[in-house]
């Protein structure tokens, strides 16, 4: 559920400003939108702040994730120890990247140099000090007949299949020839290059283990971030209050039940206060609050990152409903699930263990691994080996119309995944009518009944078009299902407050195109949903394959070597198969539920997740 916000405005005096805000903080109850405060401000702060936040990224973290309050020192105490901790280790940082520089220029110049052997170039100097010019040159394999001769005094070093090197030297009043590719020497020998590179490499492991002495003080560069990002927030907050002569005030959204706090407060500092409602073009930012049984889906928005406008409805209840059938079908095999299960349990029993609480993600992965269990079980898909069903105990949970080794199952399930589709998107639309019962104009909602309708009507289509005409044909009804829903949609989807029948009819027969396109869109929604059948389906191919392999392995290899290679196949092929079927939750799973559902109840995801202005 979405809690209704309240929009507060604190009014003060400009010479009470700090105490206010300070205050106010303290409440941790106001939301304040700072994404309009002065860039300007706070500089000094976010310089900090960037410097604290890269020498933490600099030292290697340890085993034992630190905690901030394992610091010696708190608040502001931790800032200036901090920064000249984060100075050090960002000096390093520096130090080594120009020795990376610099090794990767001797690396290049060693590999240049590496076809010509020992090559020091003092050797060269002084045999011109004596008169002696030598130098080294690369001639084109085809061409060297012809281009060797041209150079004085010619020693052939190497050949390959693509040049030849040569030492050509000048005695006196030699010349070279201009048109040939002459080797520069190195400006230090190869021997001392490759000493260079040593040193190089020593002063890095230097700098590698002073930055990993720094880890005891991790839990100080922590408390400091802490700090500074508090810091920074109360900067922008303070950059959003608006003034007039001598008063200033500051705007922001608080939950309803959270008012009083909020005016008691003003009392006790003697602060002006108004409340009122915001307004319907306002951006209110959204809290959640749902029963525990619900928040447990909480992780995966805050996987995706999605918040429902204020605007908008809470999904979570039927995402969570949805997602856990539709997880259960893409993975599909009872023993992954209980592969799932078992893991899960063990860290909840060791977190418990270790005195943390179970948490919302855990939750969620015990019911999603029991309901694939479950499906498993009663598909017989048992790491995708059909003999298993044949067990007493395994057989009994079996239903035979969808099991894998049935005959039918695949039209069933291809049935149970439009019934699934269909229901799915009619919630959406009843839902969304129910709401636009509450706002005005009322008769708009009839739209909703409309569109449900032609789903309904559309799921005959599906069934006809997509598995067998002769089993399924269109009953009479489903046509005028469809037509009439259409125009419903017409008559009524453009229906605007302030504004006549006739002008919201004109306004949807001028788009009709556009309501066409949703309908066979909508037609389009229903059929993605045999996604579920044809994810699963391909899980159960990919397990009865490595099964297979593992099977022809062990027969023709024999013995203990032969079963070795089959257990090994079967455990990376199956292992490989639950990432991917994981992955695949992921991309369908979500997407019926972000897109398809989300599509139909005119969800945009356009939200701000509440964060009261509060010492964190």
């Amino acid at each position: 559920m979405i809690t209704q916000m309240k929009k507060v405005s604190v009014i003060t005096i400009r010479s009470a400003r700090t105490g206010t805000l300070q205050a106010l903080r303290d409440l941790g109850v106001v939301h304040i939108f700072t994404d309009r405060a002065d860039s300007d401000s706070g500089d000094h702060l976010r310089e900090q702040k960037n410097h604290i936040d890269r020498a933490i990224s600099i030292i290697p973290g340890p085993e034992a994730k630190p905690k901030a309050a394992d610091s010696p020192f708190q608040g502001d105490e931790a800032v200036d120890p901090a920064l000249d901790i984060a100075q050090e280790l960002i000096e390093g940082a520096e130090r080594r990247a120009q020795l990376e520089d610099e090794k990767d220029r001797l690396q290049r110049e060693l590999e240049r140099l590496a076809p010509w052997g020992e090559v020091d170039p003092q050797v060269f100097a002084d045999l011109q000090d004596k008169g002696v010019e030598a130098r080294l040159f690369e001639v084109p394999a085809d061409k060297a007949a012809e281009m060797i001769p041209r150079l004085p005094n010619v020693t052939v070093l190497n050949r390959d299949k693509r040049v030849v090197r040569v030492l050509a030297v000048s005695l006196g009043s030699g010349e070279f020839p201009g048109d040939l590719a002459e080797i520069p020497l190195p400006d230090r020998s190869t021997g001392e290059i490759g000493e260079a590179l040593t040193e190089l490499d020593r002063e890095m492991a230097g700098i590698d283990a002073e930055a990993e002495a720094r880890q005891k003080d991790l839990p100080l560069l922590l408390a400091a971030q802490e700090q500074l990002e508090q810091d920074l927030e109360f900067a922008r907050v303070a950059q959003t209050m608006e003034h007039d002569r001598a008063l200033e005030w500051i705007t922001g959204f608080v939950p309803f039940d959270q008012v009083d706090a909020v005016t008691a407060a003003a009392k006790e500092n003697g602060w002006g206060v108004v409340v009122r409602d915001p307004a319907r073009d306002e951006h209110v930012p959204t809290q959640l609050r749902n029963p525990k049984p619900v928040r447990i889906i909480q992780p995966v928005f805050d996987l995706l990152g999605t918040v429902p406008g204020y605007r908008e409805l809470d999904i979570s209840f039927f995402f969570l409903l949805f997602f856990v059938v539709f997880f259960a079908m893409i993975i599909g095999d009872a023993g992954y699930g209980a592969i799932l299960l078992g893991g899960t349990l063990y860290a909840s029993l060791k977190a418990r263990a270790a005195g943390r609480p179970l948490g919302n993600g855990s939750i969620l992965m015990i019911v999603l691994s029991s309901a694939t269990v479950i499906w498993g079980a009663i598909t017989g898909n048992w790491f995708g080996y059909a003999p298993l069903n044949n067990l007493p105990v395994l057989s009994s949970f079996v239903i035979p119309g969808i099991s894998i080794d049935s005959e039918t199952s695949t039209e069933m399930i291809q049935y149970m995944c439009f019934i699934i589709g269909t229901v799915h998107l009619s919630i959406a639309h009843v839902w969304k009518f129910l709401r636009g019962l509450r706002e005005q104009p009322k008769i708009a909602a009839l739209a909703q009944l409309g569109w449900l309708s032609m789903v309904l009507g559309l799921y005959y289509l599906v069934l006809q078009l997509v598995i067998d005409p002769e089993k399924y044909p269109m009953p009479d009804f489903a046509v005028p299902f469809i037509a009439g829903g259409l125009a419903a949609v017409i008559l009524f989807g453009e229906q605007q407050e302030g504004t006549g029948f006739l002008a919201g009819v004109g306004r949807g027969v001028a788009g009709i195109i556009t309501t066409i396109l949703d309908g066979i869109s909508a037609f389009s929604d229903i059929i993605s949903y045999i996604r579920l059948f044809a994810v699963g389906l391909a899980t159960l191919a990919i397990a009865e394959a490595f099964n297979s392999m593992a099977g022809g392995v062990a027969e023709s290899l024999g013995g203990v070597g032969g079963i070795v290679a089959a257990v090994l196949i079967l455990f990376l092929g199956h292992t490989l198969n639950l990432a991917m079927g994981a992955l695949s939750v992921v991309v369908h799973g979500v997407r019926l539920n972000m897109l398809e559902f989300s599509g139909h109840l005119g969800m945009e995801w356009t939200g701000v997740e509440y964060a009261p202005f509060k010492t964190r």
